[in-house]
């Protein structure tokens, strides 16, 4: 006894999987901007320095390859925050000698990341990308 199966479709099928890959990105790096604005302006409203406030910023969602992120707060980066500042930032956060500390990123982050997680999926719900 013989069986014989013929499939078709696949083209079609890795197709869409190729285009999906592409576009998950994008939606991915869209849901990352908002939450990213969402993180800063919580940090900022905690932020116990009107000094420091400016310089709570978002580093663009970035990729590599395919992982996406999006940096948000004092980044590491001298074009956003220059080294004296990055330093003050560091002693307010986790205290130093001379202060004690006064944390404002890291609730900020505490706070809002079942609020971040539900935007990104929400995102990807929406597009289709997940259940």
């Amino acid at each position: 006894m013989k069986a014989k199966w013929e499939l078709t479709g696949f083209e079609d099928y890795f197709s869409a999987l190729q285009e999906a890959g592409k576009n998950i990105n994008t939606v991915s790096r869209e849901g990352l901007a908002e939450v990213g604005q969402m993180l800063q302006s919580a940090m900022v409203s905690r932020c116990p320095s009107d000094k420091l406030k400016p310089y709570i910023k978002i580093f663009t969602p970035s990729v590599e390859g395919d992982y996406n992120y999006v940096a948000v707060g004092y980044v590491r980066d001298p074009a956003y925050t220059p080294k004296e500042i990055a330093i003050i930032a560091n002693s307010v956060e986790f205290g130093s000698v001379h202060n004690a500390p006064m944390p404002h990123i890291r609730p900020a982050v505490r706070a809002l990341r079942s609020a971040v997680n539900s935007r990104i999926a929400a995102k990807l719900k929406a597009a289709g990308y997940v259940d």
